[in-house]
């Protein structure tokens, strides 16, 4: 089971590695795996739900790049395709990755939905993918 406690909401943010040392097809099965991980939560409802969880994800190679924030998505039919995201190559930049997802990046009140639920980031790399 991907999620042991579904029925607690929380605030995730799934970090892609999609450098040059990944490739492109393990960069798409990373994507199926958030893909199930994200059918497992509750993502569809209003703020005030605490059993909903919400997500944000961001990629890196030579830089970090933000695809989405925590309030960007508040449905599974809008979130699910924007997992979509395209194999860039280039360098394993991790430093950049774990600057971009801070709390002041993806988490900052402006970007984000509420202080109450439980926060965390996940960094989606092979050797994380393949050992689950």
């Amino acid at each position: 089971m991907l999620c042991e406690d579904c029925s607690r909401g929380s605030d995730i943010v799934f970090v892609l590695d999609s450098s040059g040392s990944i490739g492109s097809v393990m960069v798409h099965e990373m994507v199926g795996f958030l893909e199930q991980i994200i059918n497992s939560l509750n993502v569809d409802g209003n703020d005030s739900d605490p059993t909903v969880s919400r997500v944000g994800m961001l990629t890196y190679s030579d830089s970090a790049t933000i695809h989405f924030h925590l309030n960007t998505y508040r449905k599974r039919t809008e979130l699910l395709p924007a997992l979509n995201v395209q194999y860039t190559g280039g360098t394993t930049n991790a430093a950049d990755a774990i600057r971009y997802s801070s709390w002041l990046s993806c988490f900052s009140k402006s970007n984000y939905i509420s202080f109450t639920q439980p926060s965390s980031v996940h960094f989606a790399t092979p050797s994380a993918y393949e050992n689950m």
